[in-house]
């Protein structure tokens, strides 16, 4: 585990490295980032969803990252109301708070600690279970805060998000066998993914109003990375459930720091972008040590 710890952090520690020594100009990573986004991901998405096998421990594993979720806006929520922040500060604290970078930071993490097949769960936790709920929740949260009577999910927006479109891509292939070369180049496609993600997540990471705002910052990482993981731990172990390998994952996820597509909406919306880009910031360095944590408990103390 600590040989493939330390080779995510160097791919992530080398793209901050040459944003700050000034090897590549200051937008140089948008290629990179959109290699991804067009490429790599649709290509990792459709390989690992066509050889996953669904089990109803995926399926309910799914659906408890949604209760999670949304059981976690309301009690994130209400700690945001007793430190007395405000309805816009508010939801910011609680879209940072709730949904995980379970993408690119997620798939390297799961990778490098439970291998191929547990990638293959990560990535349909990551669309099903992180990404559709954040397109679903996230304009009903923004239309609370903004005191606005309507609110407007964008389904096309979603629907042509390349990850999204090549699930659904991915599903529609299960049934058919398809050719080795395919595969082979869907694989070899997919594998460029992860030292690109984590070169390209070094590069964009900024730390903004961090000092001016730790403590609130602190609340958001504390629920987000320790707190939420563990208490899905914890009630499936009380529960009884078997925690078999898409349930590990599921609770892994769940610990990946925020999400950079929320701060994205805390942002566009004109809510307190200090809070979300900051959160996402100190979430990454930290995630460095809080998942290896929430791992550790969920082999070695269940």
């Amino acid at each position: 585990m600590i040989q493939n710890l330390i080779i995510i952090f160097f791919f992530f520690f080398l793209g901050y490295i040459y944003r700050k020594l000034k090897i590549f100009p200051e937008n140089y990573s948008k290629p990179y980032v959109d290699f991804i986004m067009y490429v790599g991901f649709p290509a990792l998405v459709i390989n690992n969803i066509y050889h996953l096998k669904f089990t109803s421990d995926v399926f309910m594993a799914l659906l408890t990252g949604w209760i999670a979720l949304i059981l976690n806006i309301l009690f994130s929520y209400k700690v945001a109301t007793l430190i007395k922040l405000d309805k816009k500060s508010a939801i910011s604290f609680v879209m940072v708070a709730t949904f995980a970078n379970t993408g690119f930071l997620g798939y390297p993490f799961i990778l490098s600690l439970y291998g191929s097949e547990g990638l293959r769960y990560a990535v349909i936790f990551d669309n099903l279970a992180m990404f559709l709920p954040i397109y679903i929740l996230a304009p009903i949260l923004i239309s609370f805060a903004k005191d606005e009577k309507s609110f407007k999910v964008d389904l096309k927006k979603l629907l042509l998000f390349p990850p999204f479109t090549a699930l659904l891509i991915a599903l529609s292939l299960k049934p058919f066998q398809l050719p080795s070369i395919v595969l082979k180049i869907l694989d070899m496609l997919g594998s460029t993914v992860i030292p690109l993600i984590l070169f390209s997540v070094g590069m964009n990471l900024r730390f903004t109003s961090i000092k001016k705002d730790i403590k609130i910052i602190s609340l958001v990482l504390l629920i987000k990375q320790i707190l939420l993981p563990l208490t899905v731990l914890t009630i499936l172990l009380l529960l009884g459930v078997s925690l078999t390998l898409p349930w590990k994952v599921a609770i892994l996820q769940l610990s990946m720091p925020p999400m950079v597509l929320a701060s994205i909406f805390v942002i566009e919306a004109n809510l307190n972008k200090d809070i979300a880009v900051s959160s996402v910031a100190l979430g990454i360095i930290l995630s460095f040590l809080t998942v290896p944590l929430i791992y550790y408990i969920i082999e070695n103390m269940v």
